[in-house]
């Protein structure tokens, strides 16, 4: 019986929520952070897609045969793992500077509005692109 292993790995930005898991458009499980799913399946044509609150991923579509296998990477938006450590940092500079030098730096200030931007299009425009289904 054809099997489909979904793999999520760790990352900052969604560490403490599930994603959902679409099976031609059927919920078949959640996933947790650092987790890994196996589901076994019939063969045919499949769809898979995550969803998390309003954001999702687009459609992975692939075609099982007898005693095949899958094996698909379930992640966050490109860069996510490095975006919140990145933002907090730069964040956290920016206050340090302009509280303990009054220093208020343009260069740090544009960073963030950009980051900020970054953010904002995939919770809004871009939010069929904020996870990502990958196969391994």
């Amino acid at each position: 019986m054809p099997v489909i292993y979904i793999q999520r790995d760790s990352e900052w930005a969604n560490k403490m929520r599930n994603f959902e898991l679409y099976l031609n458009g059927t919920k078949i499980g959640d996933i947790g952070d650092h987790e890994t799913k196996k589901y076994s399946v019939p063969p045919g044509v499949y769809s898979l897609e995550a969803k998390i609150d309003w954001c999702g991923s687009q459609p992975l579509a692939f075609t099982l045969g007898k005693d095949e296998s899958i094996h698909v990477q379930v992640s966050g938006f490109v860069m996510s793992k490095y975006f919140m450590p990145s933002a907090i940092l730069i964040a956290l500079l920016y206050f340090f500077l302009y509280l303990k030098y009054d220093y208020n730096s343009l260069v740090l200030g544009v960073i963030l509005m950009v980051l900020l931007g970054y953010l904002i299009f995939f919770l809004s425009f871009g939010r069929n692109y904020y996870l990502r289904l990958e196969l391994k």
